[in-house]
């Protein structure tokens, strides 16, 4: 198992992920994050906030960036 960090990116402010969560590899670190996002999108609408700008920066923990997904990239309309 890998250790992957989901650092949160909003505009130019950059929220660092100190714990960081186990994946077996990048794929499924790219999923938690989907999952992870959808669950923030979920929050943003009950709390009526925006998430213009707002992304899950996955990073491993050898400091590699593994994939970017935005809050916009999760919902389906």
């Amino acid at each position: 198992m890998k250790r992957y960090f989901f650092h949160i990116r909003e505009c130019d402010d950059l929220e660092l992920d100190v714990e960081g969560i186990e994946f077996v590899d990048d794929a499924a670190a790219r999923i938690g994050a989907i999952s992870a996002a959808k669950e923030m999108v979920m929050e943003a609408v009950v709390c009526d906030t925006r998430i213009d700008g707002r992304q899950l920066e996955i990073m491993s923990a050898g400091g590699d960036l593994v994939a970017v997904v935005s809050l916009q990239s999760v919902i389906k309309i």
